[in-house]
C-alpha cells in the first residue's frame, strides 16, 4: 500500500470509492452520494501523484447538479480527460441519466460537455458505466445505459471534434431480451 486516499470533506454515506480510475499519475474517485449542494447529488475527486505521495487536486461536481443524480457512480480517465456518470440524472426524464466530460489544463479541471442519449427516456440509467479513450483520433467515450429499451440495454458512442462531443452510434445486441 502506497497511501490511503480519503476525501477531506468526507461525510457518512458518501460512498467515496464506489468507482475509481487511474491514468498515469492521476486518479479519479467517485462519491455518488456526496451531499455537496443537494442530497446524493454526487461528486468525483481527482488526486495526482508526485513520487510516492498522492495529493488532492480538485473536487468535481455537475454544473446542473440536483438531488439524487448520483454523479460519480461511474468514472473513467485518460490523460487530461475524464468522464463521470450520473445514472439518476433527470434532464431526459426521471432517472434517464447523463455523463459529464471534463478536461484538465494545468491543474484545473473544467466541464467540457454534458452527454445524454439522443433517445433518452425515463429509467434508462444512461451513465451507469463509462469509458474514455483519447489516445487515438477521434477521442471517444462510451456510455452504458443498461435499462434502455425496456431493459434490453445499450451503449452509446460519442466522438469529439474540437471541443464538441457528438453521438455517433447506439450499440445494442442483435439477440437481446428484456432485462
Amino acid at each position: 500500500q502506497q497511501q490511503k486516499i480519503v476525501a477531506s470533506d468526507a461525510q457518512a454515506s458518501d460512498y467515496f470509492g464506489r468507482s475509481t480510475a487511474i491514468s498515469g499519475d492521476t486518479v479519479v474517485v467517485g462519491a455518488y452520494a456526496d451531499d455537496h449542494n443537494y442530497t446524493d447529488a454526487g461528486a468525483a475527486y481527482v488526486y495526482t501523484r508526485s513520487g510516492t505521495t498522492w495529493s488532492f487536486e480538485q473536487k468535481l461536481t455537475a454544473s446542473d447538479a440536483e438531488a439524487d443524480d448520483q454523479f460519480g457512480w461511474s468514472v473513467a480517465i485518460d490523460g487530461d480527460n475524464l468522464i463521470v456518470g450520473a445514472w439518476y440524472e433527470d434532464s431526459e426524464g426521471s432517472n434517464a441519466g447523463a455523463a459529464y466530460v471534463f478536461t484538465r489544463s494545468g491543474t484545473t479541471w473544467t466541464q467540457q460537455q454534458k452527454l445524454t442519449a439522443s433517445d433518452g427516456a425515463v429509467n434508462d440509467n444512461f451513465g451507469k458505466d463509462v469509458a474514455i479513450d483519447v489516445s487515438t483520433a477521434p477521442a471517444t467515450v462510451v456510455v452504458g445505459s443498461p435499462s434502455a429499451g425496456s431493459g434490453v440495454g445499450a451503449a452509446y458512442v460519442f466522438t469529439r471534434n474540437g471541443t464538441t462531443w457528438t453521438q455517433k452510434a447506439k450499440l445494442t445486441s442483435s439477440s437481446a431480451n428484456a432485462d
